[in-house]
């Protein structure tokens, strides 16, 4: 992205309107034609899944009635063949079988005759008899062990349906083959005992199915074909892909999968029967349900290509009226930049380039203004660095003056003297500190103790107090003269307050990644308000103004400009008992700039 962006800037002005002007022209006709494509190729696909679901209806509807007729007839021969007590005839020999046989035969050919789509029935007993038309016996085998039998027989009073005949025991006359067939079954049962009598069969042309088919026009390349409740092929109409149509596609009833078979796209959907339990499949091509997208791509890469042409030629022609402006502000400044500041930009139109031209024009009626100010600012500046050197020797003159008062001291052995005049010049030299802002937390603590030792002889006992500060927090550099306005407040509104002796304590320790610097009091202490406000003004930013002590302002400004928000001030004190004030700092050990 960083890369795309530094490329669009780099690029010239009117290279960046150009291709503005097509990029916003491209976005709504983008939207709404890819929006249009995507609604177009929905629609499409969901007239042709209706379509579809349609024409499956309509050919598992006319499959079922069909079946059902089938199923109605097989009824029909079943209460001719009950009241006959066929149960009780124990083999082909008994005089009576030859009765019943001869009427059955007559009926089943009967029953042919007269509907086309029966192959051939077949009627098995329970004592391995049987009597069929258009169908016979293989062998000896009894029919009680047949695969259609014992289904039949494990669901009376249900029709069952067996898509594949083969290997069975019963050859079809020569008017027909198995693989044009399936069978419908159905059990025979003595209806007053509940007994076995046998099973009736028919063999049903695929006919009825294919019938169905034709009528269902699903395209060129589409076609619909049946399967069984075992996901079996009952029957398809000739084509080179349905063997390649897998079953775990057809999870989700009516639900469309679209799969790719040799190369090419298709739309596979199904509708189960609930009657027979068969998956009627329809197969539809989706380069044809997308043949009208295909065109509406076309038209829209044209319409898209002149769109292009169109935009960048009007881009052309409304940049010019920018750039050239622009490109003759560009000239003017370039001799300016040789040092002819005779130049000046006509432009006389309101817009924002002709205003950018009479500013420039203003900023070259300034320049020799400005040369002339230059050189009243250098000597305005001379003035101020030896301002500054006058400062700086005001506390060496201090500094140097105290030095000589010492020695003075000592040569009259006025010990308590030289002592005060040390610290003094101590406290003077660390807040010198060459220059430096920053100091280590050894030069702090030698600083404090001077100062500490300054305050103990000026207040004698008032004051007493104790440095404690572990040797790992001694290299820790921080702002110069932190502790010094808190080590005051002690003494001035705490010890000093306070009836009799006070007591101060100065502690550093380290604390994993960071240092902690507490200054203690027995002093006055202060009120719960007060130690708000006190928190508050060391903790949030602020103005020195609006500060009652400059001293504390000092210590939370040195602090965020070194720390930014990295650190803690914490305030804890109770009315006549004392106060204590923590710092908390990172720790950090100083560089060699900072040490030299």
């Amino acid at each position: 992205m960083k890369y795309w962006k530094k490329r669009f800037m780099d690029m010239k002005i009117r290279d960046k309107m150009i291709n503005s002007h097509i990029f916003i022209a491209l976005i709504p006709f983008c939207f709404v034609g890819i929006l249009g494509i995507i609604s177009s190729t929905r629609e499409a696909e969901r007239n042709v899944t209706q379509h579809t679901s349609l024409l499956v209806g309509q050919v598992q509807h006319t499959t079922d009635i069909y079946i059902s007729s089938i199923e109605k007839t097989a009824n029909m021969l079943i209460r001719i063949i009950e009241p006959m007590d066929l149960d009780r005839i124990p083999s082909a020999e008994d005089i009576r079988w030859k009765e019943y046989e001869t009427a059955l035969k007559n009926s089943f050919e009967m029953v042919a005759d007269t509907h086309d789509e029966i192959a051939g029935i077949f009627f098995a007993t329970e004592h391995d008899m049987y009597v069929g038309t258009g169908m016979s016996r293989v062998s000896r085998d009894p029919f009680a062990k047949e695969v259609w039998y014992e289904k039949a027989m494990a669901s009376p009073g249900e029709m069952q349906i067996i898509s594949n005949v083969t290997g069975r025991n019963i050859v079809t006359e020569a008017a027909y083959s198995i693989d044009d067939v399936f069978s419908v079954m159905k059990a025979v049962m003595d209806p007053e005992t509940g007994e076995r009598i046998g099973v009736l069969l028919f063999d049903v042309k695929h006919e009825i199915i294919s019938s169905a088919i034709q009528d269902a026009n699903i395209g060129e390349n589409g076609f619909v074909f049946v399967l069984d409740e075992q996901n079996h092929l009952v029957y398809a109409p000739t084509n080179k892909i349905v063997y390649r149509i897998r079953p775990e596609w057809l999870w989700k009833e009516e639900e469309p999968v679209t799969a790719i078979i040799n190369g090419e796209k298709y739309q596979i959907s199904y509708q189960r029967s609930v009657y027979t339990g068969w998956k009627t499949v329809s197969v539809s091509s989706y380069q044809e349900i997308m043949g009208g997208i295909h065109t509406m791509l076309f038209m829209f890469g044209w319409v898209l290509v002149l769109t292009i042409l169109t935009v960048f030629i009007v881009a052309v022609k409304i940049s010019e009226t920018v750039t050239k402006p622009i490109v003759r502000l560009r000239n003017l400044m370039k001799e300016t930049e040789k040092g002819n500041l005779s130049v000046r930009f006509e432009g006389n139109y309101l817009d924002e380039v002709s205003e950018l031209g009479r500013r420039f024009n203003q900023m070259l009626e300034r320049i020799q203004e400005l040369m002339e100010e230059v050189y009243k600012e250098q000597e305005n500046k001379r003035k101020a660095q030896l301002k500054a050197v006058q400062e700086q020797f005001k506390p060496h003159f201090l500094y140097n003056t105290l030095d000589t008062i010492g020695w003075m001291a000592r040569e009259h052995s006025a010990y308590d003297i030289v002592h005060l005049v040390d610290a003094l010049t101590n406290v003077f030299r660390i807040s010198l500190s060459k220059g430096k802002d920053y100091i280590t937390i050894e030069e702090e603590i030698r600083y404090i103790s001077n100062y500490l030792y300054i305050q103990k002889i000026r207040y004698g006992p008032k004051v007493q107090y104790e440095i404690q500060v572990e040797e790992d927090c001694m290299n820790v550099i921080l702002p110069k003269m932190i502790l010094q306005p808190l080590v005051e407040n002690s003494i001035y509104h705490g010890v000093k307050m306070k009836n009799g002796d006070g007591h101060l304590k100065v502690i550093g320790k380290a604390e994993g990644d960071w240092v902690s610097l507490e200054v203690w009091d027995d002093g006055k202490g202060m009120k719960d308000e007060t130690v708000g406000e006190l928190s508050r003004l060391l903790n949030e930013p602020g103005e020195a103004g609006r500060n009652r002590s400059f001293g504390l302002f000092y210590i939370k400004e040195r602090l965020r400009i070194r720390y930014g928000e990295q650190f803690q001030v914490l305030v804890e004190s109770k009315e006549g008992q004392g106060t204590r004030i923590v710092v908390r700092i990172p720790k950090e050990v100083p560089s060699e700039l900072e040490k030299g």
